[in-house]
């Protein structure tokens, strides 16, 4: 148990360091530059502590799947990259008028950043606890199968994130004057119908990303044989995007940062409950 703590401890600072490096040397624009870095003293911490998470969830999908060599670190890959950096940064470039001060490039150079720890770690986390057991389970699943359960979440998705970000989110009056330069709150009905009005691409835009994120966690299905398992695999892939939120940064003020931090965790969490059941049961399982 200690040569499991001081293995997985190693892999953090890794993932830590490469992180820091990665944010520093890549060439944002200098608008972006020149907001400087977040003040807080305890930002080094928090971005220990969001490498801590990203690390746990990836020992834990190692030390419960079957596969393993190269096949594992390209699924693991897969699954951390466009969860934790894609998806996270499409909804940036989405709202990218709230973030007057980033480029469309700077947006992609920030997804960019999310890879490289990624590239440094899982290999070392696979070497330290690659799982030797054999025994293994296949899922057979229709494409049909697949694409109705992918259109469902999708439509789930959409309710959790209209959801939680009127009854969580919204809530803050910062985060309503962050976004839409007024601290007006209307009814949960009467800012749907506003965004029909005035947004109505963020529907659609919605259900395409909950569809997006059913997609990127398809491999830990053949992954993992027991449900109650793939299920936590989700979960803990998903809330990666939640625990990014702690820590600090320029483009959000804190309380719009702690907003949203509310919002993803428990929307997250709820969602992957969901997205993993619905995905578990697109197919039938058979011992290999």
């Amino acid at each position: 148990m200690i040569k499991v703590f001081f293995k997985l401890l190693l892999c953090v600072i890794v993932y830590t360091i490469v992180f820091i490096a990665a944010n520093v040397l890549m060439p944002f624009s200098q608008g972006f530059r020149d907001l400087g870095v977040s003040e807080d003293p305890m930002g080094m911490l928090f971005i220990f502590v969001y490498a801590a998470w990203a690390c746990f969830t990836i020992f834990f999908i190692i030390r419960i799947t079957h596969y393993s060599g190269i096949k594992l670190f390209i699924n693991i890959l897969f699954v951390m990259f466009f969860v934790q950096s894609f998806m996270t940064q499409i909804e940036t470039f989405f709202f990218g008028s709230a973030f007057s001060v980033l480029t469309k490039p700077d947006i992609v150079l920030i997804t960019l950043a999310g890879l490289f720890p990624l590239l440094a770690t899982i290999p070392l986390l696979i070497k330290f606890f690659q799982n030797k057991d054999n025994a293994k389970e296949t899922a057979e699943s229709s494409i049909k199968s697949i694409l109705v359960s992918l259109g469902i979440i999708g439509v789930v998705y959409l309710c959790i994130y209209m959801v939680f970000g009127y009854f969580v989110a919204w809530q803050f009056e910062e985060l309503r004057i962050f976004y839409s330069g007024s601290p007006e709150k209307l009814s949960f009905f009467g800012q749907m119908v506003n965004n029909l009005k005035t947004n109505p691409i963020i529907f659609p835009f919605q259900i395409i990303r909950g569809i997006l994120f059913g997609l990127f966690i398809l491999p830990l299905k053949n992954m993992i044989n027991k449900k109650s398992v793939f299920i936590t695999s989700v979960c803990l892939v998903y809330l990666c995007t939640a625990v990014m939120l702690i820590i600090p940064n320029v483009l959000f003020p804190d309380v719009v940062r702690f907003a949203h931090l509310i919002e993803m965790a428990s929307s997250m969490l709820v969602f992957g409950i969901i997205a993993g059941s619905v995905l578990w049961g697109a197919g039938v399982r058979k011992t290999a």
